[in-house]
């Protein structure tokens, strides 16, 4: 079987993105858990990066599996005793057969083949079991902190990759071969420091790949509008909110 080329924007930066990526709403953890049997399932976090969705579920499931493509999110991925962290393709995962009760997505769908990986998903998911996706686009605050944050993906826009622009379009273009279930997704909200903030902005795959390419960094040069436009002392948090797209289906 021929794949789709793999996506791996991230292993470079596996350290910041531990650093300053955000976590997910601990409520929508416990509901997929709740809709996919309950604390004794074994789950499947699929991209895990470093275990920003992995760990929440470790602490309400039996069993966690986290794959990612790249052995330094993995490294980089705090040790539980019920986690089994691993590096794999999403579309190769190499677990048996109808074993996972909860597969879990998140912020990474759009980097898949994605008929490759429904047919993975209905190999190794239970009958009766819950696909969870989600994905989350810019983050708003304040007019001003906002403004600054959609310049800098405006200028970096050219250096995206092609598939950025489902999470634009709240994944409504990509396939969910699944019966819904329906949902209303909690907030994602998080509260950045200002160095934490710029931390996280610059793990954006498009601003590292605008500084690859030989532009300067378009977070640091911004530094200043940060400072002129926090409202806080510049070590106090501003809350910021995502916007959250949640698919839940049932297999």
């Amino acid at each position: 079987m021929t794949l789709r080329a793999q996506q791996n924007h991230f292993a470079a930066v596996a350290g910041h993105y531990a650093s300053y990526r955000p976590s997910y709403p601990v409520s929508l953890i416990h509901d997929i858990v709740q809709l996919a049997g309950g604390a004794h399932i074994t789950a499947l976090d699929v991209a895990a990066g470093n275990g920003q969705a992995t760990n929440t579920l470790a602490s309400v499931c039996a069993q966690v599996y986290a794959s990612d493509l790249a052995y330094s999110q993995i490294a980089a991925m705090p040790r539980q005793p019920n986690v089994h962290p691993y590096v794999s393709r999403a579309e190769q995962t190499g677990l048996p057969d109808k074993s996972i009760d909860l597969i879990c997505v998140a912020q990474a769908l759009h980097w898949f083949d994605g008929d490759a990986f429904h047919r993975e998903v209905r190999r190794i998911g239970k009958p009766g079991g819950v696909i969870a996706v989600w994905t989350y686009a810019l983050l708003r605050a304040t007019p001003a902190l906002t403004a600054i944050i959609d310049d800098i993906y405006a200028e970096t826009a050219a250096h995206w990759p092609a598939d950025r622009a489902h999470v634009d379009n709240h994944y409504a273009t990509l396939p969910f071969p699944y019966t819904r279930i329906p949902y209303n997704a909690p907030p994602m909200q998080v509260d950045f420091t200002r160095e934490r903030l710029q931390g996280y902005l610059q793990t954006w795959s498009g601003v590292q790949r605008a500084i690859k390419a030989g532009n300067p960094d378009p977070v640091a040069a911004r530094a200043d509008a940060f400072a002129a436009a926090w409202v806080q002392a510049a070590d106090a948090p501003v809350s910021f909110t995502f916007d959250m797209t949640v698919l839940l289906g049932r297999l």
